[in-house]
């Protein structure tokens, strides 16, 4: 097939050669990502933070090939159709996400993995029909692949979902780059050539500590400065507030005070179950729509929350040195509506150490922690990272909490001093 070339500011030239790839690329399910934000409402505290799943998702699929060929290159048995396949994975593996990506699944309840497996595998969907005129056995394989559960060799689901997977390697630079810091940059070269299978997972050459310690404390740092920056969160519970204004509203048999009801919207506001179709038609631009539109409405909550978003006029973050007590809480409450505000919609504790993004922390590290092989002897001399890095020990033993008690900047102050008195 005629080469296509995708550029690329992370890694220059993305080049496209397979078809398959180019079929999955070009369907609808996968366009889509391109009105999906990366960082969903982080463009509020970085002017550049507009990127998408669409480019990320080909960064993925990009380092996925890269590895795979650096592993043959280096005696690694990988056939042809197997390589294939997890490129595949790689590019579909955040296929599901959906507006504003975690804080839609809050709304609608329902996990993206659970949507990814369903657009990878339903006869519904156009990629399942490309991925298994490829192969038939593909969508099912390439479905378990991306979920975990693939029973094949365990390195290659590795490099989709692990401590160091492709994922990871491609939106540390890539969100790093876009939001115009330099937390998140490592030598991805020096990675990558250190990048081994031992024992039919992945590990780390010797000469790769340095590499695995420049890419965990690039995360740490994106994830204290980036992820969890506070102005990010306060958006996001703006957002979430107000949805769960319309929600109410819509449920209660309040649809007029909304003004105005986005088609795509409807169900996914009304609790019912969504179809394969319509949570495909379902991008950001409905959910900025309806809130645009939203700051017109006759409820004057759901007009507030909206037009807060839209501008900007983001909530306070008061510092908490953990959760509130009951007492603490219901003096939030009363200093809220003192105030003139609604306290149910107009007040949210946020848990940085609950958010979906996590640096490697040693005790969550799962099944697939970071291996150092230091020998390859018989059986081979394999550590954990953390036990050759005393660079690492410091950041990778116990999550770190910070929370925040989001309120309106108005009562910013009343708030406070009814948290001082109870």
């Amino acid at each position: 097939m005629k080469e296509y070339i995708f550029r690329d500011p992370i890694h220059g030239n993305i080049a496209v050669n397979d078809e398959t790839i180019f079929r999955l690329i070009q369907s609808p399910e996968f366009q889509r990502l391109r009105r999906i934000r990366q960082l969903g409402t982080s463009f509020i505290s970085y002017p550049g933070a507009e990127h998408t799943r669409f480019a990320h998702s080909l960064g993925v699929y990009y380092l996925m090939d890269r590895v795979l060929r650096h592993l043959v290159e280096h005696g690694v048995e990988i056939d042809e159709d197997e390589r294939a396949m997890a490129c595949a994975a790689a590019l579909l593996h955040d296929i599901g996400h959906g507006p504003f990506s975690h804080l839609f699944e809050k709304v609608t309840g329902v996990r993206h993995e659970e949507w990814v497996a369903r657009i990878i595998t339903s006869p519904d969907s156009s990629v399942s029909h490309i991925l298994a005129d490829r192969n038939r056995a593909w969508p099912a394989r390439i479905a378990s692949f991306i979920s975990g559960s693939w029973e094949g060799r365990p390195f290659l689901k590795e490099l989709i979902a692990s401590q160091l997977d492709v994922d990871r390697m491609d939106y540390l630079l890539r969100d790093s780059r876009m939001c115009g810091v330099t937390y998140g940059q490592f030598d991805l070269e020096r990675l990558i050539q250190t990048i081994t299978v031992v024992e039919g997972h992945i590990a780390l050459t010797d000469k790769g500590i340095t590499s695995a310690e420049e890419f965990l404390l690039a995360r740490y740092f994106m994830y204290w400065n980036v992820y969890f920056h506070k102005a990010t969160r306060s958006s996001e519970v703006l957002l979430e507030l107000a949805l769960r204004r319309a929600i109410a509203l819509l449920r209660g048999g309040g649809r007029e005070a909304l003004g105005f009801l986005p088609p795509a919207l409807e169900p996914v506001l009304a609790g019912r179950e969504l179809t394969l179709a319509q949570y495909v038609a379902l991008d950001e631009t409905d959910v900025l729509y309806a809130i645009k539109r939203w700051t017109a409405a006759p409820d004057p909550v759901l007009a507030d929350l909206s037009g807060r978003f839209l501008h900007r006029r983001i909530f306070a973050g008061i510092r908490l040195e953990g959760g509130l007590t009951a007492g603490q809480e219901e003096a939030v409450r009363r200093a809220l509506r003192a105030a003139g505000f609604d306290p149910d919609y107009y007040y949210q504790i946020d848990r940085a150490a609950s958010a979906t993004y996590q640096y490697y922390v040693t005790r969550d590290a799962g099944p697939t922690p970071i291996k150092i092989l230091l020998s390859w002897t018989d059986p081979p001399q394999l550590r954990e990272v953390t036990e050759v890095s005393r660079v690492l020990r410091g950041i990778a033993t116990e999550p770190v909490s910070r929370s925040f008690l989001f309120v309106p900047r108005e009562a910013a102050e009343a708030v406070r001093e009814a948290l001082a008195k109870s």
